[in-house]
């Protein structure tokens, strides 16, 4: 998974493929994610060159990994099934 490409279409939120690069190559969480199609995902969070978080999902392909979504901040969804989403951190509160 050296390559990276990023669509045009994760650049629709108004990122830069640099900076969605530098967030891909810095993800500080990553899940796999099982497609029906039997292709394989990724959704990582990762931060640009400014600290701004980044979340962004990609497929590998033959030539590489594409990344097909990135925006900024991360949703909730996201970031609960990276397991940054808040919550009981087991402090019993």
């Amino acid at each position: 998974m050296n390559e990276v490409f990023v669509h045009e279409h994760a650049l629709m939120h108004g990122l830069s493929e640099e900076q969605v690069l530098h967030a891909w190559r810095n993800a500080v969480s990553v899940a796999r994610r099982g497609c029906e199609s039997g292709e394989v995902d990724f959704v990582a969070i990762g931060f640009d060159q400014h600290g701004r978080a980044i979340e962004m999902t990609g497929r590998i392909k033959s030539f590489g990994v594409l990344i097909f979504h990135a925006n900024t901040p991360p949703t909730t969804r996201a970031l609960k099934e990276l397991g940054l989403g808040g919550g009981d951190h087991g402090c019993g509160h």
